[in-house]
């Protein structure tokens, strides 16, 4: 049997190395080849027939070679696993919910692993699983669309916002996709009602201000289905720590506060960092679009946003439909940006990076960003 991976970043090498040890012939192809022992890896283009084709994450449906017998990364693995799993999708504050869902399980004694879109790749996990963990599983969008297997003991959606509006004709189509996971739910499982949703608050000032403290919420929502009680779970979350990328303090320097808001890859992710800062701000955002307009920001940055900095392929697109209401200087490179935003910060003021947009149009991932971002901010100090 042959088997197909569209794609080998992280989530298309796990399920690589799922289809070996399932016997499988592999057979790869990706945009920039780069070598696996045990798999023949093609450049994009070339045409393969396969018993069974595996999208890794990131790749549509409608890639030209995904046609017969086609199933996503995050399914493949599914497919194998016999653990209990939590599920938790939503288009901002997942990496946060689902670590620290994670922690607080280790914390009382229950063995629990993060995976997905955080912590390993499904089908890396699934070459090796441990049944008596509980996997804490962050699905994005695009896993979502192509997981048929009904196989969470609990599931929810921390909100559904704008997002992905370059791959989903329609906010409703991406909001539909994200919903499906309801669908993977068992029967006698768990799905936590009342997430919140863009429809249900369009002008609901609330869901900005509680962002944070829904995130607890929900926790303890997961927390006690596993039987976890108030007190050992209020005493876990002393001793939690937001993951990197996620409004990280990086450093003050001569009294410049630099905030690492990676992660922050889309419009209304921006508005939640701006609001989390209190000093006046010098916003680093752009990158790669993700059809989203940038005008929303005009209501909430006045008097908190002092200049933006934009870098990356919506450059021109950030300064055209902001420039007018807060001053815009057009960056070539993140590393341009931090060093521009240093030579004008103000000591009591915050560099933040929250760039609104994805990162492949000048890095790997918002890891990547992130991790320059801090490099060149300890450049800063040389």
């Amino acid at each position: 049997m042959r088997a197909l991976v569209i794609g080998l970043g992280v989530s298309g090498r796990g399920a690589a190395k799922l289809l070996l040890k399932k016997g499988y012939e592999v057979i790869a192809i990706d945009r920039t080849p780069q070598q696996m022992e045990g798999v023949k890896v093609y450049p994009e283009g070339e045409k393969i027939e396969a018993d069974l084709v595996v999208l890794s994450s990131g790749i549509s449906r409608n890639h030209p070679q995904a046609v017969g017998n086609v199933i996503g990364e995050a399914e493949l693995a599914i497919q194998e696993l016999r653990n209990k799993m939590v599920g938790i999708t939503g288009t901002n504050g997942k990496t946060t919910l689902t670590s620290l869902v994670t922690h607080v399980l280790k914390e009382v004694g229950i063995p629990a692993r993060a995976v997905g879109n955080v912590g390993v790749s499904l089908a890396e996990y699934a070459c090796n699983p441990n049944e008596e963990e509980v996997l804490v599983v962050e699905l994005s969008s695009y896993q979502l669309e192509t997981l048929k297997t009904i196989a969470f003991d609990v599931a929810l959606v921390t909100n559904i916002t704008p997002d992905h509006l370059d791959r989903y004709p329609s906010f409703e189509a991406y909001r539909e996709v994200k919903l499906h996971l309801k669908d993977l739910v068992k029967k006698e499982g768990r799905w936590i009602e009342g997430m919140d949703s863009y429809l249900q608050l369009t002008g609901n000032e609330r869901y900005w201000q509680l962002v944070g403290l829904e995130s607890v919420f929900y926790a303890w929502q997961v927390c006690k289905t596993f039987a976890v009680s108030e007190e050992e779970f209020n005493t876990a979350l002393k001793t939690f720590k937001r993951p990197s990328h996620r409004m990280e303090l990086v450093e003050v320097i001569e009294g410049v506060t630099f905030i690492n808001d990676s992660k922050g890859t889309n419009v209304e992710s921006v508005i939640y960092g701006v609001k989390q800062v209190k000093e006046p701000i010098l916003l680093i955002a752009g990158g790669k679009g993700k059809g989203s307009a940038f005008c929303k920001w005009k209501e909430f940055f006045p008097g908190k946003v002092k200049r933006i900095f934009a870098i990356g392929e919506t450059a021109l697109q950030i300064k055209e439909e902001l420039g007018d209401v807060i001053p815009t200087t057009d960056c070539k490179t993140l590393n341009e940006a931090v060093i521009r935003a240093k030579r004008e910060a103000l000591s009591g003021e915050t560099v933040l990076l929250s760039p609104g947009c994805a990162s492949f149009d000048q890095f790997k991932n918002f890891e990547e960003r992130g991790d320059m971002f801090k490099e060149y901010i300890r450049g800063l100090k040389r």
